[in-house]
């Protein structure tokens, strides 16, 4: 059974000089910030109205697509084969979670970026979920990533994927079962600077955050992170000689360096469930959450130690 519940719309969305706007290759787009500095999007759009074409998707899958020249790529998680008894996680205090009640295919799709047909589609894994999720999430929410050579896709429980941009399997990689807060499900996507490839694994279980060569899937670094559940996206960023990989979490935001993994500062102060990825703005770094409480601080990337609760923020 194919199960078409979700549909990808591509608007027409132009540069300065008129024609298709450029690469999107991960999360938030080039910069990690959200924006396109150089495109002119609709203000309105209808069925008819500035949109370019409009395919179903198979499956369930809440990740950004990805855009590499003529090319876009995303993920989705589709069930199949016999209806189970329904469960779900049994994580302490869950709730609104989607039952499970099918196995599950695990699949990346490249589509044409000019009409939206179907260029290949890979299914990299299948298995039966230990988690569903919240109702309002997915089992592929978490974004894939291209350098326009290789294409990641990251299901987290389910396995990391590399693949070239013509579909074949590069390799690939278990980092394990993740158990999430109230069984809410996984969403932080993976980060790419240069060689290097960014895994946050914060769960209810040991987290860690992880360097990956993104040729081979060696592993470069591992630290341990004294976190549970976060949902934040890392960003890596270069200031003073030094390349920063910042990552939000509800005990701290840190910094670490990409060759090593050392913790270069580190800030205390978040709210619970963090979930947006930090976003560089000059010299500094903006981080935020807000389940029940706000917190909003603006970091120097020049800072170094445990700066928590000094005029450094």
């Amino acid at each position: 059974m194919i199960c078409w519940s979700s549909v990808l719309v591509l608007l027409t969305v132009l540069d300065a000089n008129g024609t298709l706007a450029g690469n999107w290759p991960q999360w938030r787009g080039p910069a990690g910030t959200g924006a396109a500095a150089d495109a002119e999007p609709p203000l309105t759009w209808s069925e008819s109205e500035n949109v370019r074409w409009k395919v179903p998707l198979p499956g369930r899958g809440h990740a950004t697509p990805v855009i590499w020249g003529d090319r876009i790529f995303v993920t989705t998680a589709e069930p199949f084969g016999p209806q189970l008894p329904p469960r779900t996680s049994g994580a302490p205090g869950a709730h609104d979670n989607l039952p499970i009640t099918q196995r599950h295919r695990f699949v990346m799709l490249c589509l044409d970026r000019a009409d939206g047909q179907l260029r290949w589609r890979r299914e990299l894994h299948e298995s039966l979920p230990h988690e569903g999720g919240h109702h309002t999430a997915s089992l592929a929410s978490a974004s894939p990533l291209t350098d326009g050579e290789h294409v990641f896709a990251f299901f987290g429980s389910h396995g990391l994927y590399c693949l070239d941009v013509d579909g074949t399997l590069v390799w690939s990689k278990q980092l394990g079962q993740m158990n999430s807060k109230h069984g809410h499900g996984e969403g932080a996507s993976p980060a790419l600077y240069d060689q290097t490839l960014i895994i946050n694994w914060d769960h209810e279980g040991e987290s860690f955050v992880v360097a990956l060569d993104k040729s081979s899937g060696r592993e470069l670094w591992r630290a341990n992170r004294d976190e549970v559940t976060s949902w934040a996206t890392p960003i890596v960023v270069e200031h003073e000689g030094r390349t920063q990989v910042i990552i939000s979490g509800t005990d701290r935001v840190r910094a670490y360096d990409l060759k090593s993994g050392e913790v270069i500062w580190e800030c205390g102060g978040q709210t619970g469930n963090v979930i947006p990825a930090p976003v560089r703005l000059g010299d500094n770094v903006v981080c935020m959450s807000g389940w029940k409480a706000t917190a909003i601080f603006s970091i120097p990337l020049s800072a170094k130690g445990d700066i928590s609760g000094t005029d450094t923020i």
